[in-house]
């Protein structure tokens, strides 16, 4: 079985008015498929300077990042848009299109999916299929202010996976619930592991969450403490 995300000897440095502050020291990490790992630290120990590296979203510095066993940072624009289009997103907020219905949200996502329905009728039954089996069949032309914050995650949650990524990273998805919707999120996450074969690398220091998981590792200063 090979890794979905294999990441070797990451450093990472931020400079600001000519000082420099390295965020990530030498991190290597692998991540199989159908686990669930959970990053764990203190806020500024480099848990979403590594979640942002791993979805593209800002340059690598040092080291080397796979996804399927290809290079990210060395493959060309069509290649590093499909090995993207494989990641799903889940962030501590919603950030959900406040004028779009959950199902518009969801199908909205669905564009930038290899596996997307080619009809509109395709893509909205697919979207509501995905609501229902979140909890949220009830809610599907509701808007974000409509919502509660745990329903509004749960969207969240359906827009991330309607593209059918093999791997999701998600940062700080319960801190902003409390712990009733927090207990159901992780469940919901759960459950994608172990009936989609989903892999989830996630960001809390939440050590509620740890029972949830399949491994936990520890960051700090930069440097991995376990794993």
């Amino acid at each position: 079985m090979k890794p979905v995300l294999d990441i070797n000897d990451v450093t990472y440095t931020f400079t600001s008015e000519g000082q420099c502050q390295t965020v990530l020291r030498s991190i290597s990490l692998q991540i199989m498929p159908a686990e669930f790992i959970l990053l764990s630290g203190p806020s500024g120990c480099g848990k979403t300077t590594l979640l942002t590296l791993i979805g593209g979203m800002r340059s690598l510095q040092s080291g080397s990042i796979k996804l399927f066993e290809e290079e990210l940072y060395e493959a060309n624009c069509n290649l590093r848009n499909k090995l993207r289009s494989k990641i799903g997103m889940i962030f501590q907020a919603h950030h959900l299109i406040s004028f779009m219905t959950a199902e518009e949200n969801v199908v909205l996502a669905m564009d930038a999916s290899v596996h997307k329905p080619k009809s509109m009728h395709g893509k909205k039954e697919q979207a509501r299929e995905l609501l229902a089996e979140l909890g949220l069949k009830d809610k599907i032309l509701a808007k974000p202010k409509e919502l509660s914050g745990g329903q509004r995650q749960r969207v969240a949650i359906a827009r991330a996976i309607a593209c059918q990524p093999s791997l999701l990273i998600a940062d700080e998805p319960t801190a902003s619930l409390d712990a009733e919707n927090g207990r159901l999120i992780m469940e919901l996450l759960r459950k994608l592991v172990d009936e989609r074969g989903l892999s989830i690398l996630m960001t809390s220091h939440d050590q509620r969450l740890y029972s949830y998981v399949d491994r936990i590792i520890k960051i700090d200063d930069g440097h991995l403490l376990t794993n």
